[in-house]
């Protein structure tokens, strides 16, 4: 059985993963890689408890980081060196999400960031869980994604909370890094 396909028999299986801790909602305006490579901002609004990508370039970082690992391509450089599941696996590094609100059609992302991100952390001798798929229904808004994390997101407003959990994100990457 393919990767792809066992992500989507848990998925749609009737025995849904169950944390031994809770896990908290956190959603993700993904502003920082929309505004990398389009102009003007994505639509739909983060509601409170969001996280701003923008105020996390830690994201950015870690994704370029990944992205540069696999090397450059030979002759100029193209103008998009982070492909989506660099970022991905950077947002699942950083966030920590243990579930992802994920359509049919990016089973496959998400099954190629778990795989970036575990490369990477075994690199530097550490282990991870792969997140876990949570089928969502297609038209969610683009440039947000919601996944459940052990942290919650702060409350307070989405700056405020972004400014807050930028702490949190920049320890992880630092943790990341330190070995």
């Amino acid at each position: 059985m393919t990767p792809d396909r066992e992500a989507l028999t848990l998925a749609l299986s009737d025995h849904p993963f169950r944390a031994d801790r809770p896990l908290y909602p956190v959603a993700l305006a993904t502003d920082g890689e929309w505004l990398a490579y389009r102009p003007g901002s994505p639509r739909g609004a983060p509601a409170d408890g969001s996280l701003l990508e923008s105020l996390l370039p830690e994201i950015r970082q870690l994704a370029l980081h990944l992205a540069l690992r696999r090397g450059l391509p030979p002759g100029a450089t193209p103008a998009r060196i982070a492909d989506p599941a660099d970022w991905l696996a950077a947002r699942l590094l950083l966030l920590e999400w243990r579930q992802l609100a994920v359509g049919l059609d990016e089973l496959a992302l998400l099954d190629e960031a778990n795989r970036r991100a575990a490369n990477f952390v075994e690199a530097a001798g550490w282990t991870r869980l792969a997140t876990l798929p949570v089928l969502s229904a297609p038209g969610l808004a683009p440039g947000v994604l919601q996944g459940w994390s052990e942290t919650a997101a702060p409350q307070g407003g989405v700056v405020a909370g972004s400014r807050a959990f930028r702490r949190i994100v920049a320890a992880r990457l630092a943790a990341l890094f330190a070995r």
